[in-house]
């Protein structure tokens, strides 16, 4: 079954698109001012900003005075953010990195997850793969931040049947087509761009949105304790209509190993053999 969004691609485009002309400035601030508050960082705190697409909040942070690095998994997005970086000599560092593969141990003071980033891996092990990184890049006590949306809103605010619209981009011409599954819990969206020379483009894009419980037990199974869930970055707390669904964890002093699959885990003992 799927359903579609009343407000169409517009709202697609307001956030899950790393697009200067639909996020501006204050917006970055204020998403940063919310991440400071609820993460309460140290002053030049180690960070971790994690599919940091053009890195323009991991340049928000890193003027503020922390220590960060912004990682995502292709290298086009981090041009703008690299030349930033050098010209205004910011401590902020970015790495072309397979997020479920994190290349640090023990390393960071905070690890943050903006934007709807999580989720986009087409399978949920890939997911727990990423938390698992995440956990393993962490120092004790160090805290991770997840900002996602909120499946209960989404489930919400959705109409019947699949949303389609026909907008002018750039110059090009974009169909959009938005839908929600509810069985496998996957926003979906087929675009297909047609350019000022008649060229067509099909692209997809699919993220998983998950509840809170769902969150709060793939953290849990990473070696994180769950702290709190908000349902804003103006510390508005997390209810069914909150639009946003944010989410801070904490590797505890002596954090639990990842729990295995139990495929994995189980183990057959036969009578009779020496233990």
């Amino acid at each position: 079954m799927t359903v579609a969004h009343k407000e169409g691609s517009l709202w697609w485009r307001l956030h899950f698109e790393d697009n200067p002309l639909c996020r501006t400035e204050a917006q970055i601030k204020a998403r940063v001012d919310g991440v400071e508050r609820y993460v309460c960082f140290e002053p030049r705190s180690r960070i971790l900003d994690l599919a940091c697409g053009s890195g323009r909040q991991t340049i928000e942070l890193a003027r503020r005075g922390h220590r960060i690095v912004g990682m995502d998994a292709v290298e086009g997005p981090l041009t703008w953010a690299r030349k930033e970086a050098r010209e205004h000599r910011l401590n902020a560092h970015f790495v072309v990195s397979d997020i479920r593969q994190v290349p640090y141990r023990a390393e960071f003071d905070a690890v943050v997850s903006l934007f709807s980033s999580f989720g986009r891996f087409p399978l949920e092990r890939d997911d727990a793969r990423v938390l698992e990184s995440c956990a393993k890049s962490l120092k004790t006590g160090g805290k991770l931040l997840l900002d996602l949306i909120n499946r209960e809103w989404l489930v919400r605010h959705m109409e019947p049947d699949v949303w389609q619209q026909m907008e002018e981009v750039e110059g090009a011409t974009v169909q959009d087509q938005i839908s929600f599954d509810l069985e496998s819990g996957r926003l979906d969206n087929l675009r297909s761009t047609l350019d000022a020379a008649g060229a067509r483009t099909p692209s997809f894009m699919s993220v998983r949105l998950y509840t809170l419980t769902e969150i709060r037990k793939l953290v849990m199974q990473a070696g994180l304790s769950y702290r709190q869930a908000w349902g804003s970055f103006d510390g508005s707390p997390y209810r069914m209509e909150s639009y946003r669904m944010i989410v801070l964890a904490e590797k505890p002093a002596e954090a639990p190993e990842p729990k295995k699959e139990a495929a994995e885990s189980m183990t057959i003992r036969i009578k009779g053999r020496r233990k």
